[in-house]
C-alpha cells in the first residue's frame, strides 16, 4: 500500500462542515461510537476533512486494550472505518462501509497518539474506493486498509441534510 497523499487545505471537520449548498451541517450532537460527542463510552474523534481526505489523531486509554495490554484490533478497525467513511465528504457524499480489508502491521499501545488518514482513490457514481492507514507518533505503520464505501442515495442525502443542517454563520460560511 502506498503512503497517504499529503494533506490538503482543511474544508471542515466531523463537528461541522459547510456544504456546497452554503448550509452548515453540524454533527457533534449525535451518538456515533467513533465520532459522536453524545456517546459516554465512545472514542469522540474529531476528524479534519480535506478534498477527498479525512484525518484524525486519537490517544487510546487503557479502556481500549485487548490481549497483552495492546489496543484492541477492533478499535483500530473502527478508527480506519471512520476516517475512510468521512473521506468522501468533500464530494457532498454521506458514505457507509460496503466492504473493508485491513492489514495489521504492528501493535499499538494505550497512551500512544495514533494518527489515522483516509483518502479516496477512485469514485464511480455513488461508490468510493478508499484507502486508509493508522500510524504511531513516530510514524511507523500500525495498520492499513482499503475498501469500498457507498454514498447515500439522493433521497437519503436530503433526509440527512435536513436532520443535520444548521444555519451558516459568517464565520463558518467563510471557510468554504
Amino acid at each position: 500500500m502506498t503512503k497517504a497523499p499529503p494533506a490538503g487545505t482543511p474544508i471542515g471537520s466531523s463537528r461541522f462542515i459547510v456544504g456546497r449548498d452554503g448550509r452548515r451541517y453540524a454533527f457533534a450532537d449525535h451518538n456515533c461510537f467513533a465520532c459522536g460527542d453524545a456517546n459516554p463510552i465512545g472514542m469522540r474523534l474529531e476528524i479534519e476533512l480535506g478534498e477527498g481526505t479525512a484525518t484524525t489523531t486519537w490517544t487510546p486509554s487503557t479502556d481500549f486494550v485487548g490481549w497483552e495490554d495492546k489496543v484492541h484490533g477492533g478499535l483500530l478497525a473502527t478508527l480506519l472505518d471512520e476516517v475512510m467513511a468521512w473521506a468522501p465528504s468533500s464530494f457532498d457524499s454521506w458514505a457507509v462501509t460496503a466492504e473493508m480489508r485491513i492489514r495489521f502491521r504492528a501493535p499499538a499501545n494505550p497512551g500512544e497518539a495514533l494518527t489515522a488518514r483516509g483518502w479516496v482513490t477512485e469514485r464511480r457514481r455513488r461508490i468510493y474506493h478508499v484507502r486508509g492507514e493508522v500510524r504511531a507518533a513516530d510514524g511507523h505503520l500500525i495498520a492499513s486498509a482499503e475498501g469500498r464505501f457507498l454514498g447515500a442515495s439522493p433521497s437519503q442525502k436530503a433526509q440527512l441534510k435536513e436532520r443535520y443542517a444548521k444555519p451558516a454563520t459568517k464565520t463558518t460560511a467563510a471557510t468554504t
